[in-house]
């Protein structure tokens, strides 16, 4: 740093002269390109220098060489910020080519290589054409000037390091500058890449993307830290009853209906309702789409645990008396009524749970009537002894109910579907008797019970067929029930009024009743199934049928007509 005290003494005077047009031939970087892409030349302090004390050449000279000394001194010690702050005020005194190379160096080990590089750069473009060693003692100004030349290529040649850490991690980061693509790699992975402004774009899956620049510095790290915004997707619910509360991941969200934009991932909705039974479904919710969602609460299964005590005394007590009068003894009968009642309710109070399914219990009781019904038909088959017969009625009354409740907890059965089931059998079985009045066999039990059994295994079977392709309400099947009641009391009246008309023995008359009887119960059953159909299905649709009809090989007719179902 010396050599420049050589110089100065010959050229302080010329300096002082000079130094303001100096100053005005400095270019302004402001104004000026940088010359690469992406890459900006830093305002050096040298091109906004204060104007010069306004004193005598030797007191400037003085002035120039205090500020000279201070910095030598400040970058032996090490304070790099220091030495350039006192350089600069130097060159701005007396602005010789020299110091610039002292400032770069200044620079260079406080580790700004923008800077260093920038004055190292405005050294060798001062240093002149025909500069010569000031002493002998010297360095050549050209020797200096290729050597600073090859430093400024290892210093420009430095990485910035960008590391870019995301939340969630693993997005996917592209550098760009004007250049095009200058990296690429996923957070978290260190990116080097030349000095210089680059665009950082960070992608992930399902999340908005993030753009930002960033001014990465020469040899300089950077860390940065983004957090990015999911993407969001709308979510339309409408549950049935309207005043469902509806619950998102545990907190209440709406009632009956609820919409809104939300991240893209899996939630839990949970809708419940009085009387109706809570559903809760994992829902997943995707960026950019809809995800509609809707559903019917079922309502709260009905409890008939206590028609099924009820039974369960009544079947109990009638199976006891049974197997009582088997033995043709009248105390057995009273006793078996009572210990069969009592072991019917017993049983069934400490066996079945207090919120017995309403369904399981009618199909219990039904199933319960049905195996009696059938057991003693089955055993007339075989013999015509009350010992055998009443025996086989209260065995199937037990195994018909254990059946009918194992089989409604199995398969859940709808209090609709086992009131199906039971008006099956009770028609089947009606059917069955009026068909054996009708063909006058009861005075043979045997082909009597046939009838029955076969009414009775078709009505039933009937009524598991209704179930599996026909939805019926309870209250449906009821009226269905009583329109075949009525049915049977309207056939029998008109009977009456036929009977008045004419005489006929006690045979034809029973079988004429039956006849009727038959044909009102038909009807009953019909007109009340017509008539209930809007309960549990659509409205009856007609509409217009036209068809064409051959009655020859050259003869035809259109027809006209409406058709629907039910």
């Amino acid at each position: 740093m010396r050599v420049w005290f050589a110089i100065v003494g010959s050229i302080v005077v010329s300096v002082v002269v000079s130094v303001t047009a100096a100053h005005a031939q400095q270019p302004d970087p402001r104004s000026r390109d940088s010359g690469y892409i992406g890459k900006e030349i830093p305002i050096l302090e040298i091109d906004d220098c204060p104007p010069p004390p306004q004193v005598t050449p030797e007191e400037l000279r003085k002035i120039g060489f205090e500020h000279f000394e201070r910095g030598e001194v400040l970058y032996v010690q090490g304070d790099y910020k220091g030495a350039v702050n006192e350089l600069v005020a130097a060159y701005c005194i007396s602005p010789h080519y020299t110091i610039l190379k002292d400032i770069g160096q200044a620079y260079e080990r406080e580790l700004d290589y923008e800077k260093a590089i920038a004055y190292l750069e405005r050294f060798v473009i001062s240093v002149p054409k025909d500069a010569t060693r000031a002493n002998a003692c010297a360095p050549d100004p050209q020797d200096e000037k290729k050597n600073v030349l090859a430093r400024i290529n290892v210093l420009g040649a430095l990485k910035a390091k960008i590391l870019i850490n995301t939340d969630p991690p693993d997005a996917k980061i592209t550098l760009s500058n004007d250049a095009g693509i200058a990296g690429r790699g996923r957070a978290g992975q260190e990116l080097e890449v030349q000095g210089g402004r680059y665009k950082v774009l960070i992608e992930r899956d399902g999340y908005h993307s993030v753009t930002q620049d960033v001014p990465a510095k020469i040899g300089k790290p950077y860390t940065i830290f983004t957090k990015l915004l999911p993407l969001k997707g709308t979510l339309r619910v409408r549950v049935v009853p309207a005043d469902a509360r509806l619950f998102l991941d545990s907190k209440q969200v709406g009632t009956g209906a609820y919409e809104d934009e939300l991240e893209g991932k899996k939630y839990t909705l949970t809708a419940e309702a009085p009387g109706r039974l809570s559903v809760s479904r994992e829902i997943e919710v995707f960026p950019n789409r809809d995800t509609p969602v809707s559903f019917e609460l079922p309502p709260q299964p009905q409890v008939g645990r206590r028609q099924l005590l009820a039974y369960s005394a009544i079947g109990g007590g009638i199976a006891g008396s049974f197997l009582g009068a088997a033995s043709l003894n009248g105390g057995l009968i009273a006793g078996g009524l009572g210990a069969g009642a009592a072991a019917g309710f017993l049983g069934t109070y400490f066996g079945t749970p207090k919120d017995v399914p309403l369904g399981t219990s009618s199909l219990t009781i039904t199933s319960s009537l049905i195996g009696g019904a059938a057991a003693g038909a089955t055993s007339v088959l075989a013999t015509d002894r009350p010992e055998r017969v009443l025996p086989a009625i209260s065995g199937g009354l037990i195994l018909g109910a254990g059946v009918g409740y194992y089989g409604g907890l199995k398969t859940r059965i709808r209090p609709g579907d086992a009131a199906v089931i039971n008006s099956g059998a009770l028609w089947g079985g009606v059917t069955g008797f009026l068909f054996l009045t009708s063909f006058g066999a009861s005075t043979s039990p045997r082909v009597g019970a046939g009838i029955v059994l076969s009414g009775l295994g078709m009505g039933t079977l009937g009524g598991i067929l209704m179930t599996r392709y026909f939805n019926v309400s309870r209250g449906r099947a009821a009226l269905i029930d009583v329109g075949g009641t009525v049915g049977v009391f309207v056939g029998i009246a008109i009977e009456n009024v036929v009977s008045q008309a004419a005489s006929s023995d006690a045979q034809s008359e029973a079988e004429r009743t039956a006849n009727y009887s038959l044909g009102g119960m038909a009807a009953g059953l019909i007109i009340s199934g017509v008539l209930t159909r809007n309960m549990d299905a659509p409205k009856l649709s007609v509409s217009p049928v036209v068809s064409k009809t051959s009655a020859g090989p050259h003869a035809g007719t259109t027809t006209f007509g409406i058709g629907g179902a039910f």
